[in-house]
């Protein structure tokens, strides 16, 4: 778990899953880089405070 959410913390146009996303939700590209960027980098955030709670309480 800590592995992908290391690999999800910032999503940027070298990322194939930025480009999923941006088209097939119809963002323009400047859009997409505001926005797929901050969430990306949010949902790594939690994700890697929620893999260190769990590591804390169970191992």
């Amino acid at each position: 778990m800590a592995v992908g959410a290391g690999a999800m913390t910032v999503s940027h146009a070298n990322d194939s899953f930025f480009w999923v996303v941006a088209e097939f939700s119809g963002m323009e590209v400047t859009t997409a880089y505001k926005s797929l960027t901050v969430a990306t980098f949010f949902m790594g955030i939690v994700t890697i405070g929620l893999v260190a709670v769990l590591a804390a309480v169970f191992l």
